[in-house]
C-alpha cells in the first residue's frame, strides 16, 4: 500500500477512536458537572470541591471504558454484576494500584450516581421510592471494590468481600443505594433524600435460591459463607448443589478483617 494510502488509513482510525473516546465520555461528565439547578436542587457537597478532570488518564480510561459496558445507561440490564464489575477493574491494574487514579475513579462515579439519584427524585416525586435499582447498583459495586483493592492486595478476598455488598444492593431497594452513597459523599440533599427512604422504604433483601424478595429480618444468612441469604431450610436445602463449591471462608466477610489479610487455601 502507498505511504499516503497508509496515512490516511491511521487517519482514519485516529478519527474514529476519538470520536469513540467522545461519545463514552459524554455519557458521564455532563451529569458529573450538572448542579441540578434545572430541579429546584440547591445542594452544595459538604467534600470539598469536585476536582479538575483531566481529559487523559487511566482513571479516564477506566470511566470510559465502563460507558462503553453500559455502566451509565438506565436502560442496561446487568447479569452476573459482581462478576462484571471485577472483570473491568481486572483490566486496569494502574487503577488498582495507585491511589490518586483510584481515588479520582471512586469521587467521579460517586458524584455520578448521587447526581443521577437526586435529579431523578425530583423528576420523579413519590414514584421515585418505588422504582428498581437499575445501573446505580453495577456503580455501587464497582465503587466499593475500588474501595476494597485500596485495602486489601488478596484478589479473593477483594472479591468475596465485594460480592456480599453486591447482593444487598442488587437485592435490596432505594434504601440501600441511598445509604450507599450518602454514607461516602454526604450532602445535605443526599441526607435528606436517606432520610426520606428509611421513612418510606423497609428494609428487604432477596433469596438466593427462589430470588423472592423479603423483610430482611425473615431471611437467614449462610453460617458457612456468611452471604449467602435465605428465606427458609428449604430453599437453602434446595440451593446447596450449587452453592456447595463456593461455600466456605466466612472469616473474609468479618467485619474486623486485617488489612494485610491473605487467604491461605
Amino acid at each position: 500500500m502507498p505511504s499516503g494510502k497508509k496515512a490516511r488509513g491511521r487517519q482514519n482510525r485516529s478519527k474514529k477512536e476519538a470520536n469513540l473516546t467522545a461519545k463514552q465520555r459524554s455519557q458521564w461528565e455532563p451529569t458529573i458537572l450538572r448542579n441540578n439547578n434545572g430541579v429546584n436542587d440547591t445542594c452544595e457537597h459538604t467534600l470539598a470541591v469536585l476536582p479538575r478532570i483531566p481529559q487523559v488518564g487511566p482513571a479516564i480510561s477506566f470511566m470510559n471504558c465502563l460507558a462503553g459496558e453500559g455502566f451509565f445507561e438506565k436502560a442496561t440490564r446487568f447479569t452476573g454484576t459482581t462478576d462484571l464489575c471485577f472483570q473491568s477493574l481486572m483490566r486496569f491494574p494502574e487503577i488498582r494500584e495507585e491511589e490518586s487514579e483510584r481515588s479520582l475513579a471512586m469521587d467521579l462515579l460517586l458524584r455520578f450516581v448521587r447526581n443521577v439519584l437526586v435529579h431523578d427524585f425530583e423528576v420523579a416525586g413519590e414514584s421515585w421510592f418505588r422504582q428498581r435499582n437499575r445501573n446505580e447498583v453495577a456503580i455501587c459495586t464497582m465503587i466499593h471494590q475500588l474501595e476494597l483493592s485500596g485495602t486489601y492486595s488478596d484478589l479473593f478476598v477483594v472479591r468475596r468481600r465485594s460480592s456480599k455488598t453486591g447482593n444487598k444492593l442488587i437485592g435490596g431497594n432505594r434504601r440501600d443505594v441511598v445509604k450507599f452513597v450518602a454514607k461516602r459523599l454526604p450532602s445535605t440533599r443526599l441526607k435528606e433524600l436517606h432520610r426520606a427512604t428509611r421513612m418510606k422504604v423497609g428494609k428487604v433483601g432477596r433469596c438466593f435460591h427462589c430470588r423472592e424478595q423479603f423483610p430482611r429480618s425473615q431471611l437467614h444468612v449462610c453460617t458457612g459463607c456468611n452471604f449467602r441469604e435465605y428465606c427458609s431450610r428449604e430453599c437453602q436445602r434446595t440451593d446447596w448443589s450449587d452453592h456447595k463449591e463456593g461455600c466456605g471462608y466466612p472469616e473474609v466477610t468479618r467485619r474486623d478483617l486485617p488489612a494485610d489479610y491473605v487467604l491461605e487455601i
